[in-house]
C-alpha cells in the first residue's frame, strides 16, 4: 500500500470525483479520460510474474508526449484541499493523435517496459560464484532500474552457466527469477523493482464491506498450497516434488508446478532449489472476488485485503487485480482470480535397499547442447550411458560404460561374460600390490573372439 494521510483514505469514502495530472520536465499538465491497469495474475497464476502497470490518457494535442517520461498523480478532495498521490513514472509507448479534437489518447508503461530489452550477461560464471541475486541485480542494472529487494528465496544459490538463448528480453530473465525464488516481480511507484512474496498472514490493508459496492461476488476459496513441483514439461519422470502430507489430508492435493526454468536445468539444481520455494509458498490461500465500484488508488497489488459478505463473514484475500477509471472511481473494478489447481504424478524416491537408477535430461541453452543420462547401480557394477545431441549442427555422440566393481581375497576368476553383450573398447583390471604381478589379461593381450598374446606363442 502506498503511504497516504489518513485524509486521503476518508476522503476516498466519501467522494467519487477524482483529479489527475502528469509531470513532464517539471511542469504540470492535466489530463482525462484515465484508465491505470495494475495486474499480477496471469494464466492462472500469480507466483513468477513480471507485469508492468499500464496507464492511457487524453491530453492536449500541443504537449510532446512521444518517447518520455513522465510521472502520473491522481488526487482527491479532502478537507485541506486536493490532495495527491504519486503513482509511479511513466514511459510513453505509442500517441494516438486526433486532428479533430486537437486531443490526443497516450499509451504507457511502467518501469518495466525498460526491461523489454536483450539480456546479455558479463558475468563470470565460470568462477562458480555467482548467485541468483548478483544476476537479479545485473539484469536490473542493465535495463537502468534500482533492484528494491536484495533477500528473496534462493538468493545464494550458485547459477553456474548462462542458461538464456540469445534474443531472451531482462524481462524473461526476471520473470524467472521470480518463478525460482516464489515471488512475484513488481515496480513499485517508487519506480524500483521488488520480489513480493504474498502472504496470507500478511498485514490488512483494507476490509471491503460488500454491501458499499454496486457488483460483487464472492467465489471458491482458493487450497493451500500444499506441494511444489520442479521439473521439464515435456518429459516425464523429470520431476523434483516437496510434499505437506498432513496438509494434503486436510485439503487434498493443491499443486504449484514449475517447469523448464532455466535456473533448474538439471535434477541436482531443482534438488537444491525446491527446498526454498516450498517454504516460500507453503500454505498460500486466499478467498477470491471480483467487485466494481469506488476505487482506492493507494492500493498496490499484491496487498492483503479482507472482504465482508452480506452476513457480515469476512476473508482474507488480496488485490490481483486492479483497473481503475477516472474521474469516475466508480468504474473501478477489483478482484483476485482462484489460482488455478494443477496436478502432477508423484514420482517416488527409491529406497536404499533398491537398486539406483537414474534418469535425466539435461537442456544445456548456453552450449546448446540436450544430454541424455541413463545410470544403473547395482551391488558390483554401475552402467552410465550418455547421449548428447548437438542441437545446432544435429550430431550425436554416444558414450556408452559399465564398470564392475568386486572385491575379492584368495584365487578368483572372473569371467567375461559376465560384462554383458557388448564390444569391449577397454578392459582394465586392477589389483593390489601383492597380486599385480598374476593378473591377467597383461599389458601383451588385447580382447578380441578369441584371445591371444601379442607375440607368437611356441
Amino acid at each position: 500500500m502506498i503511504n497516504v494521510t489518513d485524509t486521503i483514505k476518508q476522503a476516498y469514502e466519501e467522494s467519487t470525483v477524482q483529479y489527475d495530472k502528469i509531470i513532464l520536465d517539471n511542469q504540470e499538465y492535466v489530463i482525462s479520460n484515465v484508465e491505470f491497469d495494475d495486474d499480477c495474475y496471469n494464466e492462472g497464476n500469480v507466483f513468477g510474474t513480471a507485469i508492468a502497470k499500464l496507464l492511457s490518457f487524453e491530453i492536449e494535442n500541443n504537449i510532446n508526449l512521444e518517447g518520455k517520461e513522465f510521472k502520473y498523480l491522481t488526487g482527491v478532495k479532502t478537507s485541506v484541499g486536493i490532495e495527491w498521490i504519486d503513482l509511479g513514472t511513466f514511459i510513453t509507448q505509442d500517441v494516438e493523435p486526433n486532428d479533430t479534437t486537437n486531443i490526443n489518447k497516450v499509451n504507457a508503461m511502467d518501469y518495466m517496459l525498460k526491461t523489454n530489452i536483450e539480456y546479455t550477461s558479463d558475468l563470470q560464471y565460470s568462477n562458480n560464484n555467482i548467485t541468483l541475486g548478483q544476476v537479479a541485480q545485473e539484469a536490473c542494472n542493465k535495463a537502468g532500474i534500482t533492484l528494491a529487494t536484495t533477500d528473496f528465496p534462493n538468493v545464494t544459490f550458485i547459477v553456474d552457466s548462462n542458461q538464456f538463448e540469445q534474443g531472451t528480453l531482462i524481462r524473461q530473465v526476471i520473470s524467472a527469477i521470480a518463478q525460482i525464488s516464489g515471488t512475484v516481480a513488481k515496480i513499485k511507484n517508487d519506480d524500483k523493482l521488488y520480489f513480493i512474496t504474498p502472504k496470507t498472514t500478511g498485514t490488512v490493508r483494507k476490509v471491503f464491506n460488500l454491501s458499499d459496492y454496486s457488483e460483487a461476488e464472492i467465489k471458491r476459496a482458493t487450497q493451500p498450497i500444499n506441494s511444489v513441483s520442479l521439473g521439464m514439461s515435456d518429459v516425464e519422470g523429470e520431476n523434483v516434488v516437496m510434499k505437506d502430507e498432513q496438509s494434503i489430508l486436510l485439503h487434498g492435493e493443491n499443486s504449484l508446478i514449475i517447469n523448464d526454468n532455466p535456473f533448474a536445468y538439471t535434477e541436482a539444481k531443482r534438488q537444491q532449489l525446491i527446498t526454498a520455494i516450498f517454504n516460500a509458498v507453503k500454505g498460500f490461500e486466499y478467498k477470491a472476488y471480483e467487485m466494481t465500484g469506488q476505487g482506492l488508488p493507494y492500493l498496490e497489488t499484491l496487498d492483503n485485503i479482507q472482504i465482508v459478505d452480506f452476513e457480515g463473514n469476512a476473508y482474507n484475500s488480496f488485490l490481483f487485480r486492479f483497473y481503475h477509471k477516472s474521474p469516475n472511481g466508480l468504474e473501478t473494478k477489483m478482484s483476485a482470480p482462484s489460482v488455478t489447481k494443477a496436478t502432477v504424478a508423484y514420482q517416488n524416491v527409491a529406497s536404499a535397499e533398491q537398486i539406483a537408477k537414474r534418469t535425466e535430461i539435461i537442456v544445456n541453452k548456453q552450449e546448446q547442447t540436450i544430454t541424455g543420462i541413463i545410470e544403473n547401480q547395482g551391488e558390483f557394477e554401475n552402467k552410465l550411458t550418455q547421449v548428447e545431441q548437438d542441437v545446432d549442427s544435429i550430431k550425436q555422440t554416444v558414450k556408452d560404460t559399465a564398470i564392475y566393481k568386486r572385491e575379492v581375497e584368495g584365487i578368483t576368476e572372473i569371467y567375461l561374460e559376465e560384462a554383458g553383450e557388448a564390444e569391449i573398447l577397454e578392459l582394465e583390471i586392477r589389483g593390489n600390490k601383492t597380486y599385480e604381478s598374476i593378473l591377467y589379461p597383461g599389458e601383451d593381450l588385447y580382447p578380441s573372439e578369441n584371445l591371444y598374446p601379442n607375440q607368437e606363442v611356441i
